[in-house]
């Protein structure tokens, strides 16, 4: 079974807290309620965005080829308040690189710690990757703490150019490996 095949099994999957689920159009003008807020984006994108521009990137980024990517659903509220995905997946290394954002009213209550621990348990579990990835730009900490809380190890730190604003950036990679998770999952 293709890694492919694997994904399109966990379209959807759930949490104690969490839905994770394939995006709607619905989820727009949750998605723009992000988007728009330059302290929600200010380490994955420009913010400055028309509810017609967030439809579209929604429609292109995020519901055209769905396999790997999840809205994060907030099961109390029934609010989609984030994203999650698998990103670079390169099928010949059985790896992937993951992605993330969350709307800033639910940073800190755990909520992408949850996310983030239930998508690694399926990349290397049910998907059979063998080395996941996490980059994050050098001064967000906080999601650099999601990712050591994780299991995950600093690689490295580079420079590099970001992909939305072409300005030099400065880097950290995080990777963990299947086999060193399967060790934190017997500890």
């Amino acid at each position: 079974m293709i890694i492919w095949e694997r994904l399109a099994q966990y379209a959807n999957f759930e949490t104690e807290r969490l839905l994770l689920r394939p995006f709607a159009y619905d989820d727009r003008k949750n998605l723009h309620l992000i988007l728009s807020n330059p302290h929600n984006t200010s380490y994955i994108m420009p913010s400055m965005m028309t509810i017609e521009e967030t439809g579209s990137l929604l429609v292109q980024a995020f519901m055209r080829s769905p396999l790997g990517i999840w809205a994060i659903e907030d099961k109390e509220t029934r609010q989609m308040i984030g994203c999650i995905r698998f990103e670079n997946i390169d099928e010949r290394e059985n790896e992937a690189e993951i992605g993330y954002f969350l709307h800033r009213v639910f940073w800190g209550k755990g909520f992408m710690t949850e996310a983030l621990q239930t998508l690694v348990y399926l990349g290397f579990a049910q998907v059979g990757f063998h080395t996941l990835r996490l980059l994050t730009h050098l001064e967000n900490r906080a999601s650099q703490r999601v990712a050591e809380k994780v299991g995950f190890q600093k690689f490295r730190q580079y420079k590099g150019s970001d992909r939305y604003s072409r300005k030099m950036r400065e880097y950290v990679e995080f990777q963990l490996f299947a086999r060193n998770y399967k060790q934190l999952e017997e500890e």
